[in-house]
């Protein structure tokens, strides 16, 4: 058996890192009144964040009409996506040192800001920069929620946490659409975010209030030395630089513009950067090099991200399928995402009783790339004249496979995590988030980019095949191709054989993202394969401060604590003293041969 997966198991229990921060695994645990109000004010603080993924989908055309600048409509989805994606590993180290409480508090306060300025934009650049701050505080939110949901119960039991975090994102992703346009039809798209403030701020006041866990030890100067600004600057740096060129690239510039290929050679040049100084050369790395080396932690990590690609394209393009090539209204294209939208959380549920009781992590996610495969493959047989029985199926099995990922990529990264580590369980789940945010962009940006790029050609070559100076002709070059793209909605003014070419090439367009969302869930298959068989742990087998051979009292782990930059836990109570002395050691190097 691969030694990496052996360290999570010693003479049949569970065993897992302590935090990093001089605290126990088991002083994060919370029963009662204050796990209920935390679970609450955790999952509010992610509905909003997940919610506005995509309420923002439905409203592109109302608010560039309204600040008369289509050109950057684009770009309030990729302002909020980007530094989803960028920041996502950097909470790991950051909650370590200052504490998860005040790493999520502090993207409760951003996303709270980021809201009330886009509530309140009087230009484009304003309502843009304001969704860039959103995503700054949204990123925080979406680490912060795996991990506290990940630390305040046993392992034993986080199949049924993680299935909270699975419906709510979901359910809050495909809800976006159909939110953001109830609003802009019945009120205003401002709505879109003066509603996070209340969520948000009742959030923030519900954590303040039930989660208190243990601070972390050290003077500001301490935790500060916790960080890596060096790697986290090469890191962002070079992703935002990378994702811009993918942005700018057929849209504002050209693909073989200097602005584009700088991103891109700037943008990889850097991300290698970051790779060599941080496996090379930092003394706390921003990715441990044990779980970048370990297949388990990776393969569940790229099943996490292969898995968001699709549900994210089936979110937005199933949205935008059902509003363009069906002539639906945003508040009626919600209606026909009503079978997605409910299959999630009834397969998320019923994936955590499932996890729960057999504790088969990886068959699920075998059975997931499946459903995703099936659900990809049936997506390319949407069409114009599709009945509403094929959309209730495709949206089904979509669905199915998006409730079964959410929670079982994560659970599976973190059974691989090094438990000699401290601080592993944090830095694994960040891990895993980004890579999840990482197939949200994918999903979003690339599929806007496929989306625009191939809609255009396919127009074009309608307008070039016209008779010149017909009537068709004329209307479609006197309202221009970029335009239509832009804005689709315009070809239910155009006569009706005009109307079904150009939604024909929209269709076909959807397609070749469908394709991109095919490959993504072959691969997640494949991936899936090869992650790990360990099962969830049983009550029983899971270790806890007060048994033997804890890590508190292990002298090798109170060494990797320190070499690692972590304080040790001096502050002992008389039951944990007595505790200890009545501990024996564990040596890990012999427990990897056990």
């Amino acid at each position: 058996m691969p030694e990496l997966e052996k360290t999570n198991s010693k003479d049949g229990k569970f065993y897992e890192s302590n935090a990093g921060d001089g605290t126990l695994v088991s002083d994060q645990y919370l029963t009662g009144f204050k796990l209920s109000l935390t679970l609450l004010s955790v999952v509010l603080a992610l509905f909003a964040s997940a919610l506005d993924q995509t309420i923002v989908s439905t409203i592109l055309s109302t608010v560039g009409d309204e600040f008369g600048d289509f050109n950057k409509v684009g770009w309030l989805t990729s302002g909020y996506m980007l530094p989803m994606a960028c920041l996502a590993l950097s909470w790991g180290k950051i909650s370590i040192a200052f504490g998860r409480k005040k790493t999520m508090l502090f993207g409760l306060f951003f996303f709270f800001i980021g809201s009330l300025i886009a509530a309140l934009s009087k230009s484009m650049d304003m309502l843009i920069g304001a969704r860039v701050i959103q995503g700054l505080g949204g990123s925080a939110i979406q680490a912060m929620t795996m991990v506290i949901l990940s630390e305040v119960v046993p392992a034993s039991k986080r199949s049924l946490s993680m299935t909270l975090i699975g419906i709510t994102f979901s359910v809050a992703s495909a809800l976006g659409p159909f939110i953001g346009g109830s609003f802009t039809t019945h009120v205003t798209w401002r709505w879109c975010f003066w509603i996070n403030l209340p969520i948000s701020g009742i959030g923030f006041v519900f954590l303040m209030i039930s989660f208190k866990p243990p601070k972390p030890e050290g003077d500001l100067k301490t935790k500060l030395a916790k960080i890596d600004f060096l790697g986290n600057f090469l890191m962002a740096s070079g992703l935002v630089l990378v994702l811009l060129g993918l942005t700018f690239g057929g849209n504002d510039f050209a693909w073989k513009s200097a602005a584009v290929i700088s991103c891109f050679i700037l943008g990889g040049l850097l991300v290698i950067a970051f790779c060599v100084y941080n496996f090379k050369y930092s003394k706390i790395p921003i990715i441990m090099k044990e779980a970048a080396t370990s297949p388990y932690v990776m393969t569940a990590c790229f099943c996490g991200c292969f898995a968001f690609i699709q549900f994210m394209i089936s979110i937005v393009y199933f949205s935008i399928y059902f509003q363009v090539v069906q002539g639906a209204n945003a508040w009626q294209s919600g209606i026909d995402m009503l079978p997605m939208i409910i299959t999630v959380p009834i397969v998320s549920i019923s994936n955590g009783i499932f996890l729960r009781i057999t504790r088969q992590i990886k068959l699920v996610l075998v059975f997931c790339g499946v459903c995703f495969v099936i659900g990809s493959g049936v997506s390319l047989l949407l069409r114009r004249g599709t009945t509403f029985g094929q959309h209730f199926g495709i949206l089904v099995i979509n669905g199915i496979a998006s409730g079964l990922s959410f929670q079982s990529s994560l659970l599976s990264t973190q059974l691989a995590a090094p438990n000699t580590i401290p601080g592993s369980m944090i830095i694994v789940t960040a891990l895993n988030n980004f890579f999840k945010s990482l197939g949200g962009v994918i999903g979003v940006v690339v599929g806007q980019l496929i989306l625009q790029t191939s809609a255009t050609s396919k127009m074009k070559d309608i307008l070039n095949n016209l008779q010149r100076h017909s009537a068709d002709y004329t209307i479609l070059s006197n309202v221009g191709v970029d335009a239509i793209v832009a804005n689709p909605s315009i070809v239910d003014q155009f006569p009706t054989s005009l109307k079904n070419s150009l939604i024909d090439a929209y269709v076909d367009s959807l397609h070749n993202i469908f394709y991109l969302s095919l490959a993504s869930s072959c691969i997640l298959l494949i991936t899936s394969v090869f992650t790990s068989n360990k099962k969830l742990p049983k009550d029983g087998d899971i270790h806890t401060k007060n048994e033997p051979g804890d890590a508190k009292s292990t002298p090798n782990n109170d060494t990797n604590e320190l070499e690692n930059g972590q304080p040790k836990n001096n502050q002992k109570s008389d039951h944990d003293s007595e505790n200890e002395e009545k501990s024996t050691p564990i040596d890990n190097s012999e427990s990897n041969q056990s």
